[in-house]
């Protein structure tokens, strides 16, 4: 028991460190050569032995991310494995091909088929939330993870005419909050477009973050003072806020984060503070949808490529 859970947690160290290096160095906020944090420090900020921190430490080091020099430290590869995009194992794509062969389609159809349903055509889509950090979110992960093109509307400009209405009447699917969908539903209804209401999952309950508030304190910025209310009466119940301190670009001082603290940083606040360096240690973004939601968006992906296609 002992042995397995010492495997379990050096594999979320060794994920973790991963994460926030690679998404570290596509902030610019790390580059090749620079002094990762010692393994005392990972291990005091992590409730961990710094033997494991060390052992994935050469974890990453086998993959070419991390570089070990004796008796100074890790630090990042001068050409650290860093791809846009990971790829998928091969489990995970033995698991999808097989399916489709089991239920009689050929490996080259099946796939064939794969490729027109996910990338038949260039679908759009508008996001309707009640704060800019909700809006560029969501819009931020159906761009990423489904390949749509994505504008975003808050409330206010809803009723602001012409430009609103010409996104709403250009996007195949509107995704919207639940604190919005009594407003956004008539507008789909009568435009005919395919609502999906969205069911976010507890954002930043992952085991990093919960490991992280476990043991210390956690920047949260944002970019919208709307943000904070929802936030922490979304939060109170699940985390310590003590714990989790809640910043606001251009009304909050972001200097008052420590060098090296977990920090995570909103979309809309990334966008609004642009080539702004932060002094924290960068938490990769979360995935804010549930499962039932992200099923909801492929189906739709996938059923308006296939008509489009004439399957």
């Amino acid at each position: 028991m002992g042995a397995r859970l010492s495997i379990r947690r050096k594999t979320f160290i060794v994920s973790t460190l991963r994460k926030r290096i690679e998404h570290a160095l596509r902030a610019r906020s790390l580059s090749p050569g620079d002094r990762l944090p010692s393994t005392r420090d990972i291990g005091s900020e992590l409730g961990a032995d710094p033997r494991v921190v060390m052992a994935a430490y050469q974890v990453l080091a086998e993959e070419g991310l991390v570089e070990i020099r004796p008796r100074s430290g890790a630090y990042v590869a001068a050409t650290g494995a860093l791809t846009e995009e990971r790829v998928p194992s091969p489990d995970v794509l033995t698991d999808v091909l097989v399916a489709g062969v089991v239920r009689g389609f050929s490996l080259v159809s099946f796939t064939d088929h794969l490729r027109i349903a996910a990338l038949g055509r260039r679908l759009r889509a508008t996001v309707i939330a009640g704060t800019l950090d909700q809006a560029h979110g969501l819009a931020r992960e159906l761009r990423v993870d489904y390949g749509l093109a994505t504008t975003s509307l808050l409330p206010e400009q809803m009723k602001g005419g012409n430009p609103a209405r010409a996104a709403l009447q250009r996007s195949q699917l509107l995704l919207t909050t639940k604190d919005l969908e009594r407003h956004v539903s008539p507008i789909a209804t009568e435009l005919e477009k395919r609502l999906i209401v969205a069911d976010i999952r507890p954002p930043f309950m992952n085991e990093e973050w919960r490991t992280l508030l476990r043991y210390g304190r956690i920047y949260l910025i944002a970019a919208d003072p709307r943000f904070l209310a929802p936030a922490q009466g979304y939060l109170k119940s699940l985390v310590d806020l003590g714990n989790l301190r809640i910043l606001i670009v251009g009304s909050d001082d972001l200097a008052v984060i420590p060098p090296q603290a977990p920090t995570y940083v909103t979309e809309a606040a990334r966008l609004k503070l642009g080539k702004t360096r932060i002094p924290g240690r960068l938490i990769p973004p979360a995935r804010l949808l549930a499962e039932d939601c992200v099923r909801a968006i492929v189906s739709f992906i996938v059923h308006a490529n296939m008509d489009q296609a004439g399957a």
